[in-house]
Order: C-alpha cells, then structure tokens, then sequence
C-alpha cells in the first residue's frame, strides 16, 4: 500500500511541476490556485502515508498545511488586485496620451518612475501653427472640403512632430498647438522644434499644389517658435481635464504665428540662441506684439 500512495505522490508532484511551467508561460492566476489545491493533496497525503515514520511532527506540520492554502490564495488574491489596478493605470495613461504624443513616447512614459503629470515649471519650446487667410478660404469651399483640407495638413503637422518626439497638445480650429520638452525631458528642445516645422513646411508646398489643383484655393500655413518657462501639468475640472501648458513663453508663441506669412517660421530670441549654430536666419527684426509693451525681436528661419 505504501508503494501506491508513493507512486501517487509521484504523480501529484508531476502534475505540480506541469503546473508550475504552465503559470510561468501565461501569467494566468488560475493555475496558482490549482497549484495550492494540488500541494494541499500532496502534503495531506505525504503526511498520512509516512505518519509512522515522521511521529508527532507530522501532527504539527498538517496544522501548517492545513493553513497555508488559505494564506496563499488571500496573498495570490491581493497581488493579483494590484496587477489588474497597475494594468488600468497604464491603460488611461496610455489612452490619454496617445491623443498628444508619439506610441514610443507613450513606451517611455509608461516606464519612467519619476514622471510628474500634475502642475510643474520648465523650459520648453512652444509652436503655433495656422492656416493663412482661413477665414476667406472657408467662405469659399463646402464644409466637406475644409474638414479634408484640414485634416490632411493635420496629419502632416502631428507626423512630423511626432518623429522630432514632441507633443502635440491641442488643434483650435485650423491652428495647432505643440510642444517640445514635455512630458519628456530634452536637452535639445529648440532644435527638434525648429526641424519639426521646417520639414512641416516642406511637405506643406506638395500639400498646397495638391488642394489648389483640387479645390482651386491656396492653402499654406504660418509657424511661430517661443522658448521660456511655461507650467506643465493636467489643468481642467474634475470632470474634464487636458494635460497642457500655460504662461506667457506660449502666448509669446502665438504672437509670433501672427507675425509669419504663408510658409514661414519665425522664431524668438529665445530661440534663436540655442540653435543660433544649427539653422540659418535672416537679419533680425522687432515687431510689436499684443501684450508685450516693448518690441520683441524675430528672427525668420531660411530653409530650402
């Protein structure tokens, strides 16, 4: 007899092992619990077959046995709570940012143990693009026209931000909001925004010959850059909140997307002495700007 229960306990433990490999493979808590019953059985067996051999330990050790189940499935149940609260964590994030950002700057943010989404202040560098003469452009094609009209030069604009890594925070109507060095740190912020606009304004040219042999219009874009210290963070109510920016580094932008005509980009100070090296500029100039009681001095990016 006792030949039998060994070649049982055999068994079961192979069956454990079985068990063992198939949670190592599919992460399925499932196979925890049966790996708890089947080591209940094993060592409720193992204990009635060598009784006699083992004496009063084995009267000692069942009470442990009998309890260690009961301790494993509470302990499996509770990490298995936090698993499944972690994954709908990276889930929101992954769905909130994937709306602003690249998928591997979604990757990075998703692994990064230092990233701070509430409100917080550093240097980045703001772009603001629109669309030249809308307003006449929208009084002289259908609805349908000016939604593909600007969905198309959309996706040029959130491509090429999105290779330089930046974020592109919000469209307002034809305008679009991005910036660089948030959420992600980058010490070369300035540069991938000034890159990031030029080729926008290349596959701009193509873009216009194409909707001006379709709809018979002209449509080109303006682009104004801005360094300075914005706050960063999630800024909305309670039941609506956009991760954005805000200060006057991002109004300062906007002013200088008004000072550029169809297929420029014009630059601030700011700017212009970080990449000073790395791009060429026209002479510089001073315009007024709403807002700013002194002029404010612009440079224009000459590219090919």
């Amino acid at each position: 007899m006792l030949e039998f229960y060994s070649l049982v306990l055999l068994f079961i433990l192979y069956l454990t092992i079985k068990v063992v490999n198939k949670y190592l493979r599919t992460n399925d808590t499932n196979y925890v619990l049966v790996l708890v019953v089947l080591l209940f059985v094993f060592f409720n067996l193992w204990l009635d077959t060598y009784s006699q051999i083992l004496g009063n330990f084995a009267e000692h050790f069942k009470i442990i046995v009998n309890a260690l189940p009961v301790i494993i499935i509470a302990a499996v149940v509770h990490l298995e709570g936090l698993r499944k609260k972690e994954e709908r964590e990276k889930k929101r994030t992954r769905e909130f940012f994937s709306k602003y950002v690249s998928e591997k700057i979604v990757d990075s943010l998703l692994g990064s143990e230092t990233l701070e989404l509430g409100g917080e202040k550093h240097p980045v560098t703001v772009i603001f693009t629109d669309v030249r003469g809308f307003t006449s452009l929208s009084e002289r094609m259908d609805p349908k026209q000016i939604v593909e009209a600007l969905n198309g030069h959309f996706d040029i604009i959130t491509d090429e931000i999105f290779k330089e890594e930046g974020t592109v925070l919000k469209y307002i109507g034809d305008a679009t909001m991005a910036v660089f060095n948030a959420p992600i740190l980058q010490p070369d912020h300035a540069e991938r925004a000034v890159r990031a606009c030029i080729n926008i304004q290349r596959r701009m040219r193509e873009y216009s010959r194409h909707i001006h042999e379709k709809f018979g219009v002209d449509f080109t874009i303006g682009i104004g850059i801005n360094t300075g210290e914005v706050v960063v963070g999630n800024i909305g109510s309670h039941r609506y909140m956009d991760y954005t920016i805000i200060g006057d580094a991002v109004n300062t932008a906007s002013r200088l997307n008004g000072q550029a005509k169809a297929g420029e980009i014009v630059v601030s100070e700011s700017t212009y002495q970080l990449i000073k090296d790395r791009f060429t500029f026209s002479e510089p100039a001073e315009v007024a700007v709403k807002g700013k009681a002194q002029p404010v001095k612009i440079y224009r990016v000459i590219y090919e």
